[in-house]
């Protein structure tokens, strides 16, 4: 991984003793940039994309309100801080309410100067993240949509976007529910910063990672199409588990149902299959537990067991399944037919979905669906 490169501050100020004496504090930690008056500033803010922009807030001609104006019009993610002397406190708050981030006195103090500088510069990369993650997620709904609009003439490619669709259920599930929690996040840390930003940020690898995932999906199916070739590739079992789990981990959170996962990784939990379907398979599965559960009080366990060759896995949840009403007396109640995968072992591979039992006035039966592997 390429190292990241170290971040921009951009100061704006009419006054050469303060704007040097910045640049001397910063200039160890940071690339600084200076800039004696707004249309110097807002040139270096086109050409440079600082991370911080510390900006005087009294100045001859355009002044710092009217500077913040043209600044958020050019970036509105960059973290722009006021800087204020004596008696213009009204000011500065005029300065927060149009969109700066916060204010700091004159003559200010080093050791806040700096430790608030670090604060938003790591904001300002997060909203960055968020903003192009957000772009890229629509670049490729729009890439998904053009092409099943190409191939819509034919047939049997209409029954494959129908799967498609279905496919990518899962993963943008994961996203949207990622994204509503960073935006209340995001929301949350205007005042307050710090700490809740190690959250948020996990929230963004989260939607990268289900991106990727979504990536994977429009290459295998295009593969498909093109070749119907099977790209195999050694999984551990447990790990895709993992993943799927934490896919739907803010849905979870967002409904107050409690997920419980236990892996006991074996010799039999590793097997040559696609990625992606094993994915696909265990998230219908997990999906449709959260269907069945009730918000507040659904309970998903999700339990796999590895021996010396085989797998088992089994999704269990307090849903509550088929009621007496909707049985048929002569027909007993079916399982939902279970997903198709691709599977690749040196003896044989199966998957089922065991039928639930006939269920209870109370509690609600635990409905099952059982995976094997061996």
């Amino acid at each position: 991984m390429p190292p990241i490169p170290p971040a921009k501050v951009l100061v704006i100020d009419d006054e050469l003793g303060p704007r040097e004496s910045l640049r001397i504090l910063l200039k160890n930690e940071f690339q600084v940039f200076l800039a004696e008056g707004v249309t110097v500033g807002l040139r270096l803010l086109q050409e440079q994309h600082p991370d911080v922009i510390l900006l005087d807030i009294r100045m001859p001609g355009i002044n710092g309100i009217d500077g913040l104006t043209e600044i958020r019009k050019l970036d509105p993610d960059v973290a722009v801080l006021i800087l204020t002397g004596f008696g213009a406190l009204e000011t500065a708050q005029e300065a927060i309410r149009r969109g700066a981030n916060d204010y700091l006195r004159k003559p200010f103090d080093t050791h806040e100067m700096l430790a608030n500088v670090r604060q938003h510069v790591q904001r300002t990369r997060l909203l960055r993240r968020h903003r192009q993650t957000s772009d890229e997620l629509r670049k490729i709904n729009q890439m998904l949509l053009d092409e099943l609009a190409r191939k819509n003439h034919m047939a049997q490619v209409g029954q494959k976007s129908a799967e498609f669709l279905h496919d990518l259920r899962s993963p943008l599930t994961a996203v949207l529910g990622y994204v509503e929690l960073l935006g209340e996040e995001l929301r949350q840390s205007k005042e307050k910063l710090g700490p809740q930003w190690s959250e948020t940020s996990d929230f963004l690898q989260n939607i990268e990672k289900n991106l990727e995932q979504c990536r994977e999906m429009s290459a295998m199916w295009l593969q498909f199409s093109r070749r119907g070739e099977q790209q195999l590739q050694t999984l551990a079992i447990c790990d895709v588990l993992r993943e799927v789990a934490e896919a739907v981990r803010p849905q979870c959170q967002a409904r107050a149902i409690t997920m419980e996962l236990a892996c006991d990784p074996g010799p039999g939990g590793r097997i040559e299959a696609e990625h992606i379907q094993f994915v696909r398979a265990f998230s219908n599965l997990v999906n449709n537990a959260l269907d069945a559960v009730t918000d507040g009080t659904g309970v998903i366990n999700l339990r796999c067991v590895c021996g010396a060759k085989e797998a088992e896995l089994r999704f269990i949840d307090n849903g509550a399944g088929i009621s007496p009403t909707s049985s048929s007396p002569t027909s007993p109640p079916r399982a939902s037919p279970a997903p198709a995968w691709a599977c690749s072992s040196p003896s044989r591979s199966s998957w089922s979905a065991a039928a639930p039992s006939p269920p209870k006035a109370s509690p609600a039966p635990a409905r099952r669906s059982s995976c094997a592997c061996p």
